[in-house]
């Protein structure tokens, strides 16, 4: 996992318009390289709950990538979407 960490930030803010702006310069980090000094700021149950995630985090890299597209359709050839809808709508 990369981290995007910046330093010398500056908070712009319009209320009105429901708008924040964060910004400054930023340095690409790897959560490997921040993570001592994050162990460091957590008290005891925030560190088992770490555990628990970099536990099911290695579970997910083992078992692979979830197959995600269930719900798209595969393509027919000569077949278009819009005609595909219009049939399920009949």
């Amino acid at each position: 996992m990369v981290l995007d960490q910046s330093s010398h930030r500056h908070i712009q803010a319009s209320i009105a318009a429901n708008t924040w702006v964060v910004s400054g310069s930023s340095q690409t980090k790897k959560l490997q390289d921040l993570l001592p000094g994050i162990i460091n700021q957590l008290g005891p149950d925030n560190l088992a709950n770490l555990k628990k995630i970099a536990q099911q985090y290695q579970r997910q890299e083992t078992d692979g990538p979830a197959d995600e597209d269930d719900e798209v359709p595969d393509l027919v050839p000569g077949e278009t979407f819009e005609e595909a809808a219009k049939e399920e709508a009949l």
